[in-house]
């Protein structure tokens, strides 16, 4: 705007003096020739500028008179500095590139659209994905599985999921993650070397547990047979014999939730269909706990017994007596807990609450691992093995249910175990 003022100052300026020197028409056809002078001029370098846009070589850019050389000038910087910023863009892509190649795991780039965009070669060979020939199709087209559609479509990727190719007889873990403008990455892996190495520790497991399981029923016969003759053994001798059937006891005891677990976890216990009669149930339940507590806690029990549960007898007892005696276990004496059984949100839901000693939030994410204790020496000293909730957490997952734990420090937990609405008979 300020050239333009000056300009039109200029040509005024410049039609008066020639008006005071000159007559009035010579002013104005020498200013009429000056613009046409000054229009010419500025026509040629406006097509060297349109010449050297359309080539874009930033060698061949016109030096310029004038302002103009002074806009060439900048386009020439502003043409370096846009050059600098590709090779730096290149060089970081061709990076990113074959680092994502050198991945084990195969990694995929897709958009809205699911339309492939790019991915590095484990992703094709796992995915059977031809970059050059399947480039901006969708990879539900592609790579075509049920399960993997539909994870696909859902859009829910907390979680993996896991397919099995038919084909390889591999196993497939895939995660997606969705990044900015409604993209997403795929992310998928072979896992079927670990699927075999945890068969194989879990046949090992159970195959020990059950080769243990014989002898260890011997010696626990035998230690009752000499706990019994108390008339003919000293008492020092008795306390040996008494402390050595305690442990026999409670080797048995992990031993045989060793064997639970790893029943559960290969799926030897195939039927969970079978219908669970509620009340008999409950009223086992009852018995054994009964034998178990001593009336030392106020165990309130709150059941329907309209809702009969479709699934494994065997596991979900189990679960149900390693929650209540967990709840047993680190509750002082006389304190209450309660036990119920009902719909929650259209689900059937079995709840202990009890008023112990709570559970801090640095364990919560780890208690149903394996022989995982909070406080190991009352465990042990209380009966538990350390395999409860991991029992626990495997049965409810194979009855397609969850487990949910609420609980703080000195204020006592909440567990519950909410099965699937279609398990309700």
């Amino acid at each position: 705007m300020k050239k333009i003022i000056t300009l039109i100052f200029f040509l005024s300026f410049s039609f008066f003096i020639f008006y005071k020197i000159f007559s009035f028409d010579i002013a104005v056809y020498l200013i009429c020739f000056a613009s046409a002078v000054g229009f010419v001029f500025q026509s040629y370098w406006a097509n060297k500028l349109n010449i050297w846009l359309n080539t874009n070589n930033i060698h061949d850019i016109p030096e310029g008179y004038g302002v103009w050389s002074e806009i060439f000038s900048k386009l020439y910087k502003l043409s370096r500095l846009e050059e600098k910023s590709k090779k730096e863009l290149n060089l970081t892509l061709e990076q990113f590139i074959a680092a994502a190649e050198a991945m084990l795991d195969g990694v995929i780039a897709i958009n809205q659209n699911n339309e492939i965009l790019w991915c590095n070669k484990p992703a094709q060979s796992m995915l059977k994905i031809n970059l050059k020939k399947n480039y901006k199709q969708p990879i539900n087209y592609v790579f075509r599985n049920t399960a993997f559609s539909d994870y696909l479509e859902i859009g829910e990727y907390d979680e993996t999921v896991k397919i099995l190719d038919q084909d390889t007889r591999k196993t497939i873990e895939i995660k997606v993650t969705p990044f900015r403008n409604n993209m997403r990455l795929i992310t998928c892996r072979d896992i079927s070397q670990l699927i075999s190495n945890e068969k194989i520790r879990k046949e090992f497991v159970s195959n020990f547990s059950h080769e243990l399981k014989t002898p260890l029923t011997v010696i626990v016969g035998f230690l009752e047979t000499l706990e019994s003759n108390k008339a003919k053994i000293d008492k020092e001798t008795l306390q040996i014999f008494s402390i050595m059937s305690n442990q026999a006891l409670r080797m048995k005891k992990l031993l045989d939730d060793l064997l639970l677990l790893s029943n559960v976890e290969s799926n030897q216990l195939q039927n969970r269909d079978d219908k669970i009669d509620v009340y008999n149930l409950f009223k086992k339940i009852k018995n054994e706990i009964a034998l178990i507590d001593k009336k030392e806690h106020q165990i309130n029990f709150s059941i329907n017994k309209k809702i009969n549960l479709k699934g494994s007898a065997i596991e979900v007892e189990s679960a149900f007596m390693n929650l209540i005696t967990n709840a047993i276990r680190y509750s002082e004496v006389n304190k209450e807990i309660r036990v119920t059984w009902d719909i929650e949100a259209m689900q059937p839901t079995f709840t202990v609450k009890d008023s112990g000693i709570g559970i801090s939030k640095t364990h919560l994410s780890r208690i149903t691992e394996r022989f995982y204790r909070i406080d190991a020496d009352r465990s042990r000293d209380t009966g538990g093995t350390g395999l409860g909730l991991s029992i626990v957490k495997n049965v409810i997952t194979q009855h397609n249910g969850r487990l949910e734990i609420k609980s703080n420090l000195n204020q006592g937990s909440t567990f519950k175990l909410i099965f699937p609405k279609e398990r309700i008979l």
